[in-house]
C-alpha cells in the first residue's frame, strides 16, 4: 500500500458518527461551545478511524492509540502512519505504510489576518517576498506545506521558523525542509476546494536533527 489520502465533506448530511468514538473523545466533543464546529469534528473523527479500522480489520470503536514523546498521535495496529487535518467544512485524512511518515494540513483561504506581517515573522525572507508578490493564497499555500512536514516528522510548531518551502523546478513541484532536520522532501499540492490550500508531505522516516 502506498500514501492514500481521503477529502471528507464535514457538512455532509447523515449522523456524524458518534459510536465510533470513545468516551474520551465525546467528551471532548461536547466541550465545543459551537454546535456546527463540534459536529464538524465528530465527523472527521469518525471518519478518520472508521478508515483506520477498515485498514487494519478491526472495529472503529476499539482501536487503540497512544502518542509519541512530542504529542503526535500513534496507531497501535499494523505499523500504518496516519495524519488528520480539517479547516472549514473540508477535512483531509492520509494514511501510510509502515517505515513512513505523513503529514497533510488544508487551511481555508482568509484574507482577514494580517498576512504580510505573518510571513515577515514566521517565514523564510524569500517565502515573505513570495507572499508580498502573491498574497493570501501563496500565504496559506506555503503555511499548509510547513503544517504537512512538521506534522510528518513531529517536530512540531516550534520548529515552523525554520521550515523552508523552495520550489523543485518550474512548475507546481516545491521542497521543504528544515534547518534542524537533515534532507529535503517532495510537497504534494492538494486541490481540495474553490477558497482551500492543502499539500501532503511524506518521509521515508523521522529524520534525524543535525549534529554539527
Amino acid at each position: 500500500m502506498g500514501v492514500k489520502v481521503w477529502k471528507v465533506h464535514l457538512d455532509r448530511p447523515g449522523m456524524p458518527g458518534w459510536s465510533a468514538l470513545s468516551e474520551a473523545e465525546c467528551e471532548r466533543a461536547l466541550r465545543f461551545a459551537d454546535p456546527l464546529e463540534r459536529r464538524r469534528w465528530v465527523v472527521a473523527r469518525s471518519t478518520l478511524k472508521r478508515i483506520l479500522g477498515e485498514l487494519c480489520g478491526i472495529p472503529a470503536a476499539r482501536l487503540a492509540f497512544s502518542t509519541e514523546d512530542g504529542g503526535r498521535p500513534r496507531l497501535d495496529h499494523r505499523g500504518l502512519d496516519f495524519n488528520l487535518s480539517h479547516s472549514g467544512e473540508w477535512a483531509l485524512i492520509a494514511v501510510a505504510p509502515e517505515g513512513r511518515r505523513v503529514g497533510v494540513d488544508v487551511e481555508r483561504i482568509s484574507s482577514d489576518a494580517d498576512i504580510l506581517d505573518l510571513a515577515a515573522r514566521m517565514y523564510q525572507p524569500e517565502e515573505a517576498e513570495r507572499v508580498r508578490a502573491a498574497g493570501a493564497p501563496e500565504f496559506f499555500r506555503l503555511w499548509t506545506a510547513k503544517e504537512a512536514y512538521i506534522k510528518a516528522t513531529g517536530v512540531g510548531l516550534a520548529g515552523l521558523r525554520d521550515t523552508r518551502v523552495t520550489p523543485a523546478h518550474e512548475g507546481s513541484a516545491a521542497l521543504v525542509g528544515s534547518r534542524s532536520l537533515d534532507g529535503e522532501w517532495p510537497v504534494r499540492w492538494l486541490d481540495v476546494a474553490p477558497g482551500y490550500a492543502a499539500a501532503l508531505v511524506t518521509t521515508a522516516s523521522t529524520p534525524e536533527p543535525r549534529t554539527g
